[in-house]
């Protein structure tokens, strides 16, 4: 299989239909060796009743279901891990990059063979954004990565950027040791890869935030220093060795 794509979801009956089609479109046009596997996080919505029904339609379509919410580092580990493409992408459940990245990110892996994944940046120059974050957003992105790029001497400008792809056997590598559950395996993932000596490209995207984000400043912010200080803890204790 070409592409596998890991999709964490949560409640996200409202948003998840919409978003999707034009991505299904795109992936049956241009990719259509694809798997798209959805990790249904705990979901109390019509979330997985809507996905039973892609998946009787749509024999690409994949679900996990858990049946208690544990977070988006859980649902993106969970999905990355059972891919089984020969690239594997994972991003957020409203979908904010455009399809198109797809194709131009694995054209990208193709042509680098020493490259082991690549990321999306809003950060980089060339980047375009359709609907931009809230200005509180933006600031408290710029602060996080001053923190983490100081604590963990990661230099990226946007790792937390819910858009990388990466080669199977990288992703597979990386994802054993990510342990965060919550918002900061997003950048886990990156400082993994990091440590592991991949070599890592970030690029420009095109953005389209949604405003009915789940990221919630004061209670993220406070998750994000506590995930952290225990990367810093798993560190410490040698939880990065690779066996």
């Amino acid at each position: 299989m070409k592409l596998s794509i890991a999709i964490p979801v949560y409640n996200e009956e409202g948003r998840l239909p919409v978003k999707l089609a034009p991505y299904l479109e795109y992936l049956e046009k241009h990719l259509p060796d694809y798997e798209l596997i959805f990790v249904d996080d705990g979901s109390t919505d019509g979330t997985l009743k809507f996905l039973d029904s892609l998946a009787t339609v749509n024999s690409r379509v994949k679900i996990i279901h858990n049946t208690v919410n544990r977070g988006r580092g859980f649902g993106m580990r969970a999905g990355v891990l059972a891919a089984s493409g020969e690239y594997v992408l994972e991003t957020d459940a409203d979908l904010p990059v455009s399809p198109e990245y797809i194709d131009k990110f694995i054209d990208f892996l193709a042509a680098n063979p020493d490259v082991g994944l690549i990321m999306g940046s809003r950060e980089l120059p060339g980047s375009i954004f359709v609907l931009g974050q809230p200005p509180l957003r933006v600031f408290a992105g710029k602060v996080f990565h001053i923190i983490f790029g100081f604590l963990f001497g990661v230099k990226f400008k946007d790792v937390m950027c819910g858009f990388k792809m990466f080669r199977q056997k990288v992703a597979k590598d990386i994802f054993h040791y990510v342990y965060d559950d919550k918002y900061l395996a997003a950048g886990e993932v990156i400082y993994v890869a990091h440590k592991f000596g991949y070599k890592i490209k970030e690029a420009p995207i095109s953005w389209e935030d949604d405003r009915r984000s789940k990221v919630f400043i004061l209670k993220d912010s406070f998750r994000t220093l506590l995930g952290m200080w225990n990367l810093t803890v798993r560190n410490l204790r040698g939880k990065y060795r690779k066996k």
